[in-house]
């Protein structure tokens, strides 16, 4: 067992981080260069100090390495030939994504857009959406959530609605993330910034937490694109003042008990496990999360395993 490999010369802590961490991405069988662990690991240490655990790990056979990358899996040298592939697909995706951004960076109420999900972490494949975090103005949330679900509508009829998933929206109100664990410190952590630095800025301060999960500098897989500081433009200006003489509130309370209905009357009928839906479908009038998936507790569900076996 790993646990029982632990050596007295090496320090048992960041033994533990280490594999915690290769553990955490071995569930998605993507290798990390020996940088990437120090990033996303929960001890702060120093990149020699952990090579030189990488070495003892190595020597033990409990991770292998491939041209500067390390798995717990054997077949490491196939998962890095798939992750190259993956990171060079994800780079063209990325850069498209920040175009699709800047587009919803225009809608009313829109703060600040980052692209998250796989893309953020360097992944993709054919299959892969541009899935995007959205800060909006306070008490608005629902409102500009609204108009770009609208819009999204549309783009089914040109097939492109992969390239418009807004699945997690927070107002300036709410910046601090109430799930404080491993899984949504990376989430935070990896955000490549479209539009907002503001907001984005402020986004950071608000969720300094997750030095508690990522005590060393975090490298993403791409942090050349920081957001600029975009101001409004005189549509998106006119079309907010004119909504906000609609009485915003009363109106934006009232997307969310309707958004809210639907979405239990939906997933009723698919026989969705209401134990989990609050979390997968977090709705209140500061947030608003659509994760049908749930990968935030299929990862921890995962990892608890994984350590409980151990």
């Amino acid at each position: 067992m790993i646990a029982d490999t632990l050596n007295n010369t090496i320090d048992k802590s960041r033994q533990k981080a280490v594999l915690h961490t290769l553990q955490y991405y071995s569930l998605f069988h993507y290798p990390l260069t020996a940088e990437e662990i120090l990033s996303n690991m929960a001890v702060a240490t120093q990149l020699n100090l952990l090579k030189e655990t990488l070495d003892h790990l190595q020597m033990t056979g409990i991770v292998f390495d491939h041209d500067g990358y390390y798995s717990l899996e054997e077949n490491v040298e196939d998962l890095v030939y798939k992750r190259k592939q993956a990171n060079s697909l994800a780079a063209r995706k990325i850069s498209r994504a920040i175009g699709v951004g800047k587009f919803i960076y225009l809608f009313p109420f829109v703060r600040f857009i980052g692209i998250s999900g796989s893309l953020s972490k360097g992944y993709a494949d054919n299959k892969s959406d541009f899935d995007f975090f959205i800060v909006t103005e306070t008490n608005r949330l629902w409102i500009c959530r609204t108009l770009l679900h609208l819009f999204k509508k549309l783009t089914f009829l040109a097939g492109q609605q992969h390239k418009f998933c807004m699945n997690y929206f927070v107002d300036l109100q709410k910046l601090e993330i109430e799930e404080k664990n491993c899984y949504t410190a990376i989430e935070l952590a990896s955000l490549i910034p479209v539009s907002g630095a503001e907001v984005y800025d402020q986004l950071q301060r608000d969720n300094d937490w997750i030095k508690k999960f990522l005590p060393n500098e975090y490298i993403g897989f791409s942090k050349k694109n920081d957001s600029a500081a975009n101001s409004k433009n005189m549509l998106k200006r006119s079309l907010e003042s004119c909504i906000d003489l609609l009485g915003p509130a009363k109106l934006n309370a009232t997307f969310m008990k309707m958004t809210d209905t639907k979405w239990r009357k939906k997933w009723a009928r698919k026989n969705y496990p209401m134990q989990d839906y609050d979390l997968a479908f977090k709705t209140t009038l500061h947030i608003s999360k659509n994760h049908s998936a749930n990968h935030q507790k299929r990862v921890l569900t995962a990892l608890s395993k994984l350590n409980s076996e151990q």
